[in-house]
């Protein structure tokens, strides 16, 4: 009897042991996939995307760019001052990838109005009728900005309305679209925003005192973000020489020779590139998403 009983005791212990082990191997193997299993890459995920001064430069390459590589199930929004050469680059990308959804609006990021802030994106979401949570991953690109005055010196910018207008523009109402575009998607824990900066961030240009004052708090804006919610991915990318009409117009208006003689510099040396070179670098950093948040990345930064 004690044997048989032993026995039993020791077949039950076996049996007990056994599903213990099995049970621990499927734990591991289902904890192994999982880890096995990546997150989807940023350029894989269905996105719903902001694109600001999208009608030429730079902002035209960045859109294009992101339209070639994101799920078609993504849909682009396409926002500039006028439907100055937006509207032409939606034909083209509507031709050369079809199924794509590209919304644009007419929209002013230096007009000071509450109700256009506050509802803008809930009025795009309303209208294809979607929800926030519907898609994976959202993205804003803050593109938009304008130069301001360099025929004066900084002791010469004495008219109110051109620097309330060149402050609204570049830091006002960008940081209104950015808190409406945060707060209209809180529920997508993937959150991407590309604060597009400048040289003029941190070093100081002669006769473009208020733009490098712009850009400098933009950077400095998107770094205290950055630290308040760090699970919101910022990237503060510098484009380099672009050839763009901005730069045109600093070349061809600065009283500043120097300066002048810079661009001109960078033109005759083959330092300016074009729009299309400076996109597919932001699209490489992104594609990699190794950056440092909010941290200053510039064009002509290793990879």
């Amino acid at each position: 009897m004690t044997t048989d009983c032993s026995n039993h005791v020791l077949t039950v212990c076996v049996t007990f042991s056994a599903r213990v082990g099995i049970l621990y191997f499927l734990n591991v193997t289902r904890l192994s996939l999982r880890m096995a299993t990546p997150e989807p890459a940023i350029m894989e995920k269905r996105s719903f995307v902001v694109i600001t001064g999208v009608g030429r430069g730079l902002g035209r390459s960045i859109a294009s760019k992101f339209v070639e590589k994101l799920p078609l199930s993504s849909l682009f929004v396409f926002l500039s001052p006028s439907d100055t050469g937006q509207e032409s680059l939606v034909s083209e990308l509507l031709t050369s990838r079809p199924g794509v959804r590209i919304r644009t609006q007419t929209f002013d990021q230096g007009e000071m109005d509450q109700n256009i802030f506050d509802n803008i994106f809930v009025d795009i979401l309303k209208n294809d009728n979607l929800e926030s949570h519907e898609f994976d991953q959202v993205i804003i690109v803050h593109n938009s900005a304008i130069v301001g005055d360099v025929t004066k010196w900084t002791w010469d910018l004495t008219e109110v309305t051109s620097l309330v207008r060149l402050f609204d523009v570049n830091i006002v109402g960008m940081i209104l679209l950015n808190s409406s575009f945060l707060k209209t998607f809180s529920d997508v824990s993937s959150r991407i925003i590309v604060n597009v900066t400048s040289g003029n961030a941190i070093r100081p240009y002669k006769t473009m005192s208020t733009y490098c004052a712009a850009k400098a708090a933009r950077d400095m804006f998107f770094r205290v973000l950055s630290s308040e919610d760090p699970t919101i991915r910022v990237l503060t990318y510098s484009p380099g020489h672009v050839d763009t009409d901005m730069l045109t117009y600093v070349r061809d208006n600065t009283i500043d020779k120097d300066l002048a003689d810079k661009i001109r510099a960078a033109y005759t040396e083959g330092r300016v590139v074009t729009g299309d070179a400076s996109a597919d670098r932001l699209m490489a950093i992104l594609e990699k998403n190794t950056f440092e948040n909010a941290s200053y990345v510039a064009f002509a930064d290793p990879l």
